[in-house]
């Protein structure tokens, strides 16, 4: 019989957030490695939006994203998320990471047999205001 393969995971307690607060809340993409300004606004500002539960979405282009987001089981410090969404109305899927270092977010995503771009976003004010 194979020994048992140790898996640490981040339990959520009742009533308790999927995601640390400090990544919670609506962030502006403002750098998309790889594409100018005029594309990542092309349909609107290009925003990341992240609930407590771990819901979130993500725009920029014309690629539109549902984030499912969750705590990195062994860096408290970083978020992964899977997405699913659509890029000029094709599907498309994959994960990426973050991490929020001083209100700023940097992080990566990986399209499935596709693209990893990086990028970075700072949290929008209340006003929707980078």
């Amino acid at each position: 019989m194979a020994a048992k393969i140790p898996h640490f995971v981040w339990k959520i307690p009742p009533g308790k957030w999927a995601v640390k607060k400090k990544f919670v809340g609506a962030w502006r993409i403002i750098e998309l490695e790889g594409f100018d300004t005029e594309y990542v606004d092309l349909c609107g500002p290009a925003i990341i939006k992240i609930s407590s539960g771990g819901i979130g979405r993500m725009n920029f282009g014309a690629v539109e994203m549902e984030l499912d987001c969750k705590m990195d089981d062994l860096n408290e410090e970083v978020v992964r998320f899977s997405f699913e969404g659509s890029d000029e109305g094709d599907p498309t899927c994959g994960h990426g990471y973050f991490l929020n270092e001083n209100h700023t977010m940097t992080g990566r995503i990986f399209r499935h047999c596709g693209d990893e771009i990086s990028f970075k976003a700072q949290r929008m004010a209340k006003d929707g205001k980078a």
